[in-house]
């Protein structure tokens, strides 16, 4: 029988650091400001410890953006031990699956070393001492033989990594050779988070969510009207994925009723950027609602605040770039 997971313990301690997470006044004085004034105010928040004075150029603040998340994310794995530790490290196991992904592209597509580990997060098992040896890899072959021998992003993908880029030689299809890492990557999180059991769920809902979402958006700009290598479904099965494209959102939308609004404004303005960023916000919203309305003793603080660190980082990206935001940033706040 498995262990009952505690998430107690880590929980506690997590809701604690919430203050320092950015709100609704920060948010405001960021919004329709120069670049020299965002700086300025940021460096009064607790971006302070982030910033240089006199660096503030738009790469020194990406960066230090940047810099801020990966700490509040790395700061997340040693609060749970256990069972609990095992359903976190799933949460944080996404970035390890990005970071494999980019690397792998970096060597498949000739980037430069420094290019290819700067796109790495390094907050999970992926580490960034590891990640530099993997980006110095001459090619995508030899990317995929180091990360096997490192068995990541996790041992169950890394043994999929061979086979996959056997594939990838003969049909030169990155989509589908993506498509297969991750769809193996998350087949063993789903698997590891069953193990841990009903306290996991927020997690496994949040996986399914995404591969809803990444899903449909393969249908959906599939340009030959054929099915695509898809990831694991979550909600919403291929038949409801391919009625989308054909115009009818309702098994969709009976599937996952947040998708309503969004899926109807693309049936009117075929905007697919638009529909992405709506179902992000749609999957933000949820999860961040989490972090104070959640169950205390399962996975719904984890995956609250953890959203919550990303949305605000993209948030504060979006505002230093000048680019309001389509929606009411309140709604992703944990206030």
């Amino acid at each position: 029988m498995t262990a009952r997971a505690d998430f107690i313990a880590g929980n506690t301690r997590l809701r604690a650091r919430l203050p320092a997470l950015l709100g609704p006044v920060d948010y405001d004085q960021l919004a329709g400001v120069s670049r020299e004034a965002a700086a300025e105010r940021l460096a009064a928040s607790t971006y302070r410890p982030y910033l240089n004075r006199d660096q503030v150029g738009d790469r020194r603040l990406l960066e230090a953006v940047g810099r801020r998340l990966r700490d509040l994310l790395r700061g997340v794995r040693g609060l749970y031990a256990g069972t609990a530790g095992t359903a976190v490290g799933v949460l944080l196991a996404r970035h390890d699956l990005l970071d494999t992904l980019a690397l792998l592209r970096g060597a498949r597509t000739g980037q430069p070393a420094a290019v290819r580990l700067a796109a790495v997060m390094g907050v999970g098992a992926l580490d960034q001492r590891t990640a530099a040896d993997i980006a110095a890899a001459p090619d995508g072959a030899s990317a995929v033989l180091r990360l096997a021998a490192h068995r990541l992003p996790d041992p169950l993908t890394a043994r999929a990594l061979p086979a996959a880029w056997e594939h990838y030689e003969l049909n030169g299809d990155p989509d589908d050779f993506e498509t297969t890492v991750a769809a193996a990557a998350i087949d063993g999180w789903t698997d590891r988070l069953e193990w841990v059991g009903r306290a996991a769920r927020p997690i496994l809902e949040l996986i399914q969510a995404e591969c809803d979402r990444a899903n449909l958006l393969a249908v959906l700009r599939d340009p030959a009207l054929e099915t695509p290598r898809l990831l694991p479904t979550g909600l919403v099965s291929v038949a409801a994925l391919l009625a989308a494209r054909q115009g009818d959102p309702q098994p969709a939308v009976a599937a996952r009723p947040g998708w309503r609004q969004p899926l109807e404004q693309h049936l009117r303005d075929e905007d697919l950027a638009a529909l992405e960023w709506d179902l992000d916000v749609a999957v933000w919203r949820q999860g961040v609602r989490g972090v104070r309305r959640g169950d205390p003793l399962g996975a719904d603080i984890p995956v609250g605040y953890v959203l919550a660190a990303e949305c605000e980082a993209r948030t504060v990206r979006l505002l230093l770039a000048g680019i309001a935001p389509t929606y009411d940033v309140r709604d992703l706040l944990v206030r």
